[in-house]
């Protein structure tokens, strides 16, 4: 409460050098510009909010503060947000005579650093709603008549949503399989990594970016487990978690001049993901151990949300470098996912059924 009636004094001692009263929106605006009271991009709120009327302190300053996340939701998500989506290193330091000091909360006030870069209206739902919806088709595979407790992935639910190799026509498939988990860890690892990763990218970009990485991780997760294990009933939502993963990778590239130790941010993460898919493909062919873990969507989710992520993502200041990168990745995807979708089409022999039988030993359920 303290704080928030310092950044209300501080708004009301702005408006006080240009008024005693009311003024003009527009005339406000344009002296708060030339003067940088405050920043850009609170002045752009100010004008929204209040475009051609006149306004007084109290409105001024309600406008101002309007936003800034106080109490739990202040200071904490805008602590989550940057630190796994940083912002530009820049917000982080003030100019004073010939130095720099880290700006404070004063600061970030006036250049709208409580906002600057994410917002809450509307609710970042997408990955949250997302979620939902994989908990809801869950419980109903497992607790509908049907399910065979011996036999994962054989649910209600499951038998028309899973990917299964046999049925691979209806391309439904390639996609609703993220609703269908076999097992409570399996789910609840998905969810906390989307939930915690996800969230955090929906702040700072719109809901639609983030749910496009996250449908091409999936998409892309499925086409390369049909072609690289053909035999495989692929289950789980980690083609699009991984896409959400290496979407951050994409992020820090776009935006590596503009952010704070990217080069530590880029290894860890590529670290994670290098460990996990090697792990997983060490295991496989050199141990012998027949995995459920599907290592070819975690691979083609991963590559799908890094190429994808380049060019959906917000770019905070395009370089010409930047430009070029944005559509070679998205040539890329294209031929990729092309390619991908061609194979799955004509290359028939390689998914011939009579290569295996559902009923037999050889079916494998893959968690991906």
């Amino acid at each position: 409460m303290e704080s928030r009636n310092k950044l209300r004094s501080h708004y009301d001692n702005i408006f006080e050098k240009y008024s005693n009263d009311e003024i003009m929106v527009h005339e406000l605006a344009k002296m708060l510009r030339t003067n940088k009271d405050i920043s850009e991009i609170l002045v752009q709120k100010l004008i929204k909010a209040n475009s051609d009327n006149k306004i007084n302190m109290k409105q001024f300053s309600d406008i101002m503060l309007a936003g800034h996340y106080k109490a739990f939701f202040g200071r904490y998500v805008n602590s989550y947000v940057n630190l796994l989506v940083p912002r530009d290193k820049r917000h982080h330091f003030k100019p004073v005579g010939r130095t720099i000091r880290p700006i404070t909360e004063l600061d970030a006030a006036t250049d709208g650093s409580y906002e600057d870069g994410f917002t809450c209206c509307p609710p970042p739902l997408c990955m949250v709603t997302v979620s939902i919806l994989e908990i809801i088709c869950y419980v109903l595979n497992e607790y509908l008549d049907g399910a065979d407790p011996n036999s994962p992935g054989t649910g209600p639910t499951a038998q028309h949503l899973i990917f299964d190799p046999q049925k691979r026509q209806q391309c439904w498939r390639f996609l609703t399989y993220m609703f269908v988990h076999i097992g409570s860890v399996h789910i609840i690892t998905n969810l906390i990594i989307q939930i915690f990763l996800g969230l955090a990218l929906e702040l700072r970009n719109s809901w639609w970016r983030v749910l496009t990485v996250y449908t091409a991780g999936v998409v892309a997760g499925s086409l390369v487990t049909s072609i690289v294990d053909p035999r495989v009933y692929l289950a789980g939502a980690s083609g699009g978690v991984y896409a959400i993963i290496t979407s951050h990778l994409s992020n820090v590239i776009m935006n590596w001049s503009e952010m704070s130790f990217p080069a530590v941010q880029f290894f860890v993460i590529l670290l994670l993901i290098s460990a996990d898919v090697a792990t997983s493909i060490h295991n496989r062919y050199f141990l012998g151990n027949q995995t459920p873990i599907g290592y070819a969507a975690h691979f083609g989710g991963a590559l799908a949300g890094f190429l994808v992520g380049i060019w959906v993502l917000k770019n905070v200041e395009p370089t010409e470098k930047e430009k070029y990168l944005w559509w070679a990745a998205m040539v890329l995807y294209i031929l990729l996912m092309g390619s991908a979708i061609m194979l799955n089409i004509f290359w028939k022999q390689h998914f011939l059924p009579t290569v295996w039988n559902r009923s037999s030993a050889n079916r494998r359920n893959s968690k991906d």
